[in-house]
């Protein structure tokens, strides 16, 4: 069995998406000072990690753009874990309709757009006019059957569409929406896992996503 890693490492002061807060670590105890709380030789590392949910590689959840739709914690596994994978080659294109999708099996599949975007991740570049999905195409992935949408550029929408469509499509589904992935040409098959952890009205948190192959 091979894993193959496709979500970015979290580093404090590195920024995800213009605007939002960039991670900050604090060091509550170092090895230094947890020795007068144990026997001797015994020391830990405690530290507390403060960073906005859309930090890194993320999974958005219904309530990222809707009210009262199910959050963080309403997530099934089956929609975030063990997912048969189809990965979509979409490199040199910006605009990705649904003719991108002939010829993939997506039913019932995370469905994993590769636009090479990543490459440009820790850049001013990576915040440049962003390849994305248009709303024909979130509709073609929901006819096909997809349960999980993934892309490694900055926003599965269009950042200069304030409507967002593809999130209103995908999201009003119940699909959950993964963005800033990476590695995504070293995936040939198998399944992804990217579960975020169960936090209750939350709407989006980092995961560290990998497939299995």
């Amino acid at each position: 069995m091979k894993f193959i890693e496709v979500s970015h490492v979290i580093e404090p002061g590195m920024k995800t998406y213009p605007g939002l807060p960039e991670p900050r670590a604090d060091v509550l105890w170092d090895y230094e000072e947890s020795r007068v709380k144990y026997a001797e030789g015994t020391e830990f590392f405690i530290a507390s990690l403060h960073l906005c949910g859309n930090t890194g590689t993320y999974v958005d959840s219904p309530r990222h753009r809707f009210r009262c739709a199910a959050d963080l914690s309403d997530l099934p596994l089956e929609r975030l874990a063990h997912l048969p994978v189809e990965v979509i080659d979409v490199r040199g294109s910006r605009v990705v309709g649904p003719d991108s999708l002939r010829g993939h099996t997506i039913a019932g599949r995370a469905v994993l757009f590769h636009t090479g975007w990543s490459e440009r991740w820790r850049t001013d570049a990576y915040f440049d006019a962003n390849p994305h999905l248009t709303a024909e195409c979130c509709v073609a992935l929901l006819e096909g059957g997809a349960v999980f949408a993934g892309i490694d550029s900055v926003n599965i929408d269009d950042m200069a569409d304030l409507r967002r469509p593809a999130h209103t499509t995908l999201l009003g589904a119940g699909v959950p929406v993964c963005e800033h992935m990476t590695n995504l040409g070293a995936v040939r098959g198998g399944y992804l896992h990217a579960v975020p952890i169960a936090w209750k009205g939350g709407a989006t948190f980092p995961v560290r996503a990998y497939v299995m192959e």
